[in-house]
């Protein structure tokens, strides 16, 4: 009997690509549940979304300093979970990054650094600890101009979501992958172990994963960065001092979820290092590794091991970084 042929639908979602593979049969069952992903997908764009004045979250940011407001339930319940990664991570995983994005933002369209005095003060409106909810539900943002920016784990967040829809609907072997920095793997494909995955970058690959019933992420410095005057400044922004990396630098982890994920590959990117690896190590079953473009990549004791790492591979079916 031949194995079954897979079902592949890729749309734009969050500013990115979304693809879900799929095996099931009937078909016609699959595609149905593709199309339920892909709804959930566009549904929580429309919660998270920090660009759409109408999302959940837009409305969120502009009370900030006003006062506690209601909010969406899921909105607030991935608030609380941004929370406590944040205070996991020793702040490198920040959702009140919002004023230090739109900094460099217009740093990055005028071409010209933002003075020291500018940075402090968008990092004063930064900060976790500025976030209240409250028990009645609502939630506050206590200080003017403060602005929430789920980047940092939506995906994640929406990968999980789409995650359980699958597994709720009885589906043995998918894989997504959300802008190839959000992987799951449910099950593996027919007459196969696991789902490969070739871990990499523009500066070249790194290696071949292999996953199965997992959840993987990928940060990567450099994935988008600008120049102002000839120095190169990464996307990613280091919570404590408001300044963009400036090293290039490619983090992986695999955790119980891609929230989690996500939220790890910012420690092991901006932490660096033993710092980075012992946030890693206070997550269970998490691991992570830390590659930069001048030297071998580094990694937890467990990473090659969980996720069947071979280094140094060229090709693959798949691909995140």
């Amino acid at each position: 009997m031949n194995a079954p042929a897979p079902l592949r639908e890729i749309h734009y979602v969050m500013g990115t690509l979304l693809e879900i593979t799929l095996y099931h049969e009937p078909q016609e069952e699959g595609k149905r549940v593709l199309a339920r992903c892909f709804q959930e997908a566009r549904r929580l764009e429309e919660i998270f979304s920090a660009y759409d004045d109408d999302s959940d979250l837009s409305r969120l940011n502009r009370h900030a300093g006003l006062g506690p407001v209601e909010i969406n339930r899921e909105l607030r319940s991935t608030l609380k979970i941004a929370l406590s990664l944040s205070r996991d991570t020793d702040g490198a995983m920040d959702v009140t990054v919002g004023p230090l994005i739109d900094l460099w933002k217009a740093a990055e369209e005028r071409g010209i650094m933002p003075s020291r005095a500018l940075v402090a003060e968008a990092l004063d409106r930064t900060g976790i600890a500025d976030v209240q909810l409250l028990q009645d539900g609502r939630v506050a943002l206590r200080r003017t101009g403060m602005r929430l920016d789920l980047g940092g784990i939506g995906k994640g967040y929406a990968v999980d979501r789409l995650n359980a829809i699958l597994t709720q609907e009885g589906i043995a072997g998918a894989f997504i992958n959300f802008g190839r920095s959000s992987l799951s793997a449910i099950g593996s494909p027919p007459e196969a172990e696991s789902w490969p995955v070739l871990l990499g970058s523009d500066e070249g690959p790194l290696g071949l994963a292999h996953l199965k019933d997992q959840r993987l992420a990928v940060s990567e410095s450099f994935g988008r960065s600008f120049q102002i005057g000839g120095i190169r400044l990464s996307h990613l922004i280091d919570p404590r001092d408001g300044s963009p990396l400036r090293h290039y630098s490619l983090g992986v982890a695999v955790a119980r979820t891609a929230t989690e994920a996500e939220a790890l590959t910012k420690a092991i990117i901006i932490l660096e290092g033993p710092q980075g690896f012992a946030v890693v190590g206070r997550f269970p079953e998490a691991e992570g590794l830390l590659a930069y473009s001048n030297g071998l990549p580094v990694s937890t004791p467990g990473f090659i091991e969980t996720v069947r790492f071979e280094a140094s591979v060229a090709t693959s079916s798949g691909s995140a970084g």
